[in-house]
């Protein structure tokens, strides 16, 4: 435990030293899985927490209602008193419908036990969900780190570019600062901007330390198939809009 925490410590001050250390390690891609699993089931645990505590407080007929009740309140702003009473008789009838279908249904389970599974769900989906992205990524930028010169293992890419979940951690207090009414949203986006840009950080620096690059030759490792992906969109966009085009003539 104390190794993973002066592992985590050097990851956030981005300390040469530890990606070194690391990747210098002969179980540099144990290391790193572990470092993701830890960090992925600490953010897994509270976001499920909060969702486990709101579905099992939540009444969904009552939500239901408030959903409608605002639903009224929007349309009678943008539509005139009785200009349309058809489309208000039908959206009644729709929502009575729903709510009838929430109380009456009958699902194979409580709801109460329905929620608290889906939540252990959400817990111990968070760092294979992370794994899962990581790897694939991984592997697209060893291959361009390889093309600059880079001269690192896909094990050493793999397991130092797992260290960047390490701001991910904040995450969790994200979680709770965007159940704050109003400031919350607002406060939960600056937190994830900070940790986007300290992600990215963290990555450049373990692919340049994992490849023996330079910091922009590992930069442009990073966003390249990023870029890559782009343009690949673009130019099957352009593609399909062209064959439509041909084929409307």
């Amino acid at each position: 435990m104390n190794e993973m925490l002066m592992l985590y410590r050097g990851v956030l001050v981005l300390d040469s030293k530890t990606f070194a250390d690391l990747k210098a390690s002969p179980q540099v891609f144990r290391k790193g899985f572990l470092f993701v699993v830890v960090i992925g089931l600490i953010v897994g645990l509270v976001t499920g927490c909060v969702g486990m505590v709101g579905g099992l407080m939540t009444d969904p007929a009552k939500e239901i209602a408030q959903v409608r009740q605002q639903m009224r309140q929007q349309m009678g702003q943008f539509m005139p008193s009785g200009s349309d009473a058809a489309f208000l008789e039908s959206f009644d009838m729709g929502m009575r419908i729903a709510e009838r279908i929430v109380t009456t249904a009958k699902a194979p389970l409580p709801r109460q036990v329905e929620t608290v599974f889906k939540q252990i769900g959400v817990i111990f989906s968070y760092p294979f969900n992370w794994l899962g992205s990581l790897i694939l990524y991984g592997a697209l930028v060893q291959i361009v780190a390889t093309l600059l010169g880079g001269r690192g293992t896909i094990a050493q890419m793999l397991g130092l570019s797992f260290l960047t979940v390490a701001p991910h951690l904040i995450d969790a207090l994200n979680v709770l600062v965007g159940q704050i009414p109003i400031a919350g949203g607002c406060i939960a986006f600056l937190i994830s901007l900070i940790v986007l840009v300290w992600s990215v950080a963290i990555y450049i620096k373990g692919t340049a330390t994992a490849h023996e690059l330079s910091n922009d030759r590992a930069a442009v490792a990073v966003f390249a198939p990023i870029l890559i992906s782009a343009i690949l969109a673009i130019l099957i966009l352009l593609t399909f809009g062209v064959l439509i085009a041909v084929a409307n003539r």
